[in-house]
């Protein structure tokens, strides 16, 4: 059943494809591959994704993602349970915390107004400018992880779910307070702020538990 999914994953989630290289030989994953080709078709399918109604990104992250990892264990039968984990944990370091630090990074300045009002944010705010950086900064640091696994996903799942958790309490606060009920306070964002960095920190405990 997973090898006959496999084409059509790797085409919907594209890093898929680099990373089985990648568990291969890193130096045979080339910057023109993940810029030139996974970032520009993931790009395509999130954006395609987000016409989904509520649940177009969660769909994408927590359902094709695992698939695609779930391929990658099979193809290089994985056995234990810890290894398992971490390379579903992988998948996820590079995708979300990587390619969506880089997809954050576009909405909080090529979009950065669509995505304020869509948030309830006033528009022109220049700490939008510095989340966007921020963005970049983790985006790039995970993609890195393509070549450097090692302790730099510890540190970047550690990082990432302190601010998504504490995200999820700004949004809580907003909607409380203020009244802030915008599709994207009080909608999929805050529900994924919550149940990604749980799934990355079990996701953690388990690989290194038997480490």
């Amino acid at each position: 059943m997973l090898k006959k999914l496999r084409p059509v994953i790797d085409v919907i989630v594209p890093f898929a494809r680099v990373l089985r290289r990648a568990e291969k030989d890193p130096k045979a994953v080339s910057l023109k591959l993940v810029l030139g080709y996974a970032i520009p078709q993931s790009f395509l399918f999130m954006w395609l994704a987000s016409f989904i109604p509520f649940a177009g990104g969660l769909i994408y992250s927590l359902l094709l993602v695992p698939i695609a990892a779930s391929i990658h264990i099979a193809e290089f039968d994985i056995e234990t349970r810890a290894n398992k984990a971490a390379t579903v944990l992988w998948y996820f370091t590079v995708i979300i915390i990587g390619f969506g630090g880089i997809w954050g990074f576009v909405g909080h300045t090529a979009l950065a107004d669509s995505v304020a009002r869509s948030i309830g944010w006033a528009t022109g705010s220049p700490f939008q400018i510095e989340l966007a950086f921020y963005h970049l900064g983790f985006g790039v640091a995970a993609l890195m992880t393509i070549w450097i696994r090692d302790h730099l996903i510890t540190g970047l799942v550690i990082a990432k779910s302190i601010f998504w958790y504490g995200a999820a309490l700004v949004h809580i606060k907003d909607a409380i307070i203020e009244s802030n009920f915008a599709i994207n306070n009080i909608g999929r964002p805050l529900i994924g702020d919550i149940i990604i960095p749980t799934i990355l920190i079990w996701l953690l405990y388990v690989a290194h538990k038997q480490r």
